[in-house]
């Protein structure tokens, strides 16, 4: 063998080998840089947040506020410091809903109120003021749902009490299913 196809051969794989080093740091720094995304850290937050959906004719369906609402990409959900749901119909209140703290999810499809959940129904001509109190309930706003598998308490006006486990209450079908360990107490 000649010195010129040694020294060549050499010069080849010193080049393959610094450009093999070269990749292998790149790709190295680009996998670094796409883990520090997913952090704890949120994307961005909003203070006093508010969000309204309205109906066709403008009217407010719901809306949805909190002290604080932190957003993360990476599992595109949104937490909820303090939340209060407010649900309308024929721009009347029907019912407000608050919490410690939620969650949404589903791009915005499902609302979950987590920590001391307390529901007040307002009056109508027909029925008396309702409370439902857990400590987490799922909200379905578009499908007018409410959905646990917690402890749930309601005490309709005046005199009704109804304890369980789980709730299902549709509000258009006019339906509300508690799952189990369902107990009554009617007060004259």
């Amino acid at each position: 063998m000649s010195k010129y196809s040694i020294f060549f051969s050499s010069m080849t794989l010193l080049i393959v080998f610094f450009v093999s080093y070269w990749l292998n740091n790149e790709v190295k720094k680009e996998l670094e840089v796409s883990q520090k995304k997913i952090t704890n850290n949120p994307d961005y937050f909003l203070k006093n947040f508010t969000s309204r959906q309205t109906n066709e004719k403008g009217e407010v369906n719901f809306s949805l506020e909190a002290e604080l609402m932190n957003f993360y990409s990476y599992n595109d959900e949104s937490t909820l410091k303090k939340p209060k749901f407010v649900k309308y119909e024929n721009e009347k209140k029907v019912f407000d809903m608050i919490s410690n703290s939620g969650i949404i999810y589903d791009k915005g499809e499902k609302i979950k109120m987590l920590g001391g959940v307390e529901m007040l129904k307002h009056e109508t001509k027909d029925k008396k003021i309702m409370k439902l109190l857990s400590e987490e309930i799922i909200l379905l706003p578009n499908k007018d749902v409410l959905l646990t598998d917690k402890k749930v308490k309601i005490i309709q006006e005046p005199n009704i009490e109804v304890d369980g486990i789980g709730l299902n209450y549709n509000k258009k079908q006019g339906i509300i299913k508690i799952m189990k360990d369902v107990k009554v107490q009617y007060v004259k």
